[in-house]
């Protein structure tokens, strides 16, 4: 049975896409069948791994496999696309943020990805979901589904911010029959610099105010993680001398020993 992990922070411009398009990667490089999620309107994810193909496919995607009220098997089956060898994606699609709407409405909303993924977790040993900048229906669906939540940062004040606010969601969720069992995996510090002394003073606080909260990881700022990006690659295959390539791989060996 799959472990399922969001990525997760209401806060945008954090990482939440580059850490779990990596993340994913790094898991499948290690042998681990993954399949990582976008449910993001904004189908950042879903663009960096299929380009222009994703016009193509308006009638397979997260949104129209969580507008069922009862989907089966075989159309989730038809909505993921192969990335490579042990990696595959549910891919977004322009037509999300429509979708998000009516699903405001639907019957037993905040339950329809984890009803999705029933159906499907027992083909996976990772299943990494991409969340939006909200808080939304689609960021509860997903932590309802989850095993796990990594939340991302980057070490300014308003990202910071969006930490305790995205901690807030996650004890809702816990103390509701959603999820009681969700769990934090930890903070990741993200595009973290030493030419100045800001990332260090703020990654100092988020550890004093958060004592029981792990950063499981600390990203180093690169230039490589975005020229990877226009290419659809994991940064450790574009670079894999890059100080950022060796610190995925290293998060992706956390979670491996994290996991129940």
């Amino acid at each position: 049975m799959a472990i399922i992990i969001s990525i997760a922070n209401q806060k945008g411009g954090v990482g939440k896409t580059t850490i779990s398009l990596n993340l994913a990667y790094a898991l499948a490089k290690k042998g681990y069948d993954t399949l990582i999620i976008d449910t993001d309107p904004q189908f950042n994810l879903t663009f960096a791994l299929i380009g222009m193909d994703i016009i193509k496919r308006n009638d397979n995607n997260i949104g129209t496999l969580l507008i069922e009220n009862a989907v089966k098997k075989t159309q989730i089956e038809n909505a993921i696309i192969p990335i490579e060898e042990n990696l595959s994606l549910i891919p977004s699609h322009l037509k999300v943020s429509a979708i998000e709407r009516l699903l405001m409405t639907a019957y037993m909303r905040e339950q329809r990805l984890k009803r999705v993924l029933e159906k499907i977790e027992d083909e996976y040993d990772f299943i990494i979901i991409d969340n939006p900048p909200s808080l939304g229906i689609f960021l509860i669906n997903s932590l309802g589904a989850s095993d796990y939540v990594l939340i991302p940062t980057e070490l300014g004040y308003f990202s910071v911010m969006g930490v305790q606010l995205t901690l807030d969601v996650i004890r809702e969720i816990k103390s509701t029959e959603l999820n009681p069992d969700l769990e934090i995996m930890g903070i990741v510090a993200n595009k973290f610099t030493r030419q100045s002394k800001v990332p260090q003073v703020r990654l100092d606080q988020l550890k004093e105010t958060y004592p029981d909260l792990p950063v499981v990881a600390i990203l180093p700022r690169a230039v490589a993680v975005e020229k990877s990006q226009g290419e659809g690659k994991p940064v450790f295959e574009f670079d894999p001398k890059n100080k950022v390539s060796k610190a995925f791989l290293q998060l992706a060996e956390k979670v491996i020993k994290n996991v129940r």
